[in-house]
């Protein structure tokens, strides 16, 4: 593999790509230069490091299922747990692992543990830091924009996970029951309007024959993105749902 470095010049002189990556593959300890590390399966690799454990800890960790690939993901901040339920949402991930890799940069020394690693099921890969906007500080600033160049330079996608409106998480946290696709037995999604916009409570009426329940099919709808709402407000039922291509 063949890689133009003059344009990463990173930030204090750092070459973004003259870096050693360790990671943890079936068992084994391993290690990569970023030349190499396209081609290894990191949606595979065991997390690199353990979740910090100190008295008062106010951080609340464990473990996401997400229905998309059918894992338990790891998890150690609310804010990861959005993550985890927003990537859910889009259904477009094959595979994820937590804390994927250590990234060890030359010179200056840095080294950084991104905290996620997924696997699309169109095969291309995005890299993940979820840290809250106003925590980011400019050391972390610093070590995501050299993760940023280096993803850039393999061909991933790289994303600071940084913010969500409103009561966007609080909506996720709620509609992650209705994502069984058990809401959605029997719903006859072509009677569903092609366009336009009705208020949840008009749609639940439309779904009045649902075979399990008119308002669960209502909430699976929104979870799968087939009927669209603002999630930054809080739901209800005068909250508005839109169809079709101008949603």
């Amino acid at each position: 593999m063949t890689l133009t470095t003059n344009w990463l010049q990173a930030i204090d002189g750092t070459n973004a790509l003259a870096a050693t990556i360790r990671y943890s593959l079936h068992g084994f300890a391993r290690e990569a230069t970023p030349p190499d590390a396209g081609s290894i399966a990191f949606e595979e690799t065991a997390p690199v490091r353990k979740f910090p454990d100190y008295p008062h800890k106010r951080n609340v960790e464990g473990r996401f299922w997400l229905a998309s690939t059918g894992q338990h993901v790891p998890f150690e901040s609310f804010w990861e747990r959005a993550f985890l339920m927003s990537l859910d949402r889009t259904r477009s991930a094959e595979a994820v692992s937590s804390q994927p890799m250590w990234i060890h940069w030359r010179n200056p020394k840095r080294r950084h543990a991104p905290d996620y690693f997924v696997r699309r099921k169109d095969g291309t890969a995005l890299l993940v830091d979820v840290r809250e906007r106003s925590e980011i500080e400019p050391e972390d600033a610093a070590k995501f924009e050299l993760t940023r160049r280096m993803a850039a330079a393999l061909g991933w996608d790289y994303l600071v996970f940084d913010d969500l409106p409103g009561a966007t998480q609080q909506n996720l946290r709620f509609l992650l029951r209705y994502r069984d696709p058990q809401w959605l037995e029997g719903v006859a999604l072509r009677d569903l309007p092609d366009s336009g916009a009705i208020r949840l409570v008009d749609l639940v009426a439309l779904l009045d024959d649902a075979p399990n329940s008119a308002l669960g099919a209502a909430y699976a709808l929104i979870w799968s993105d087939i009927a669209r709402c603002d999630l930054s407000r809080p739901l209800s039922m005068s909250a508005v749902v839109r169809f079709g291509p101008d949603q």
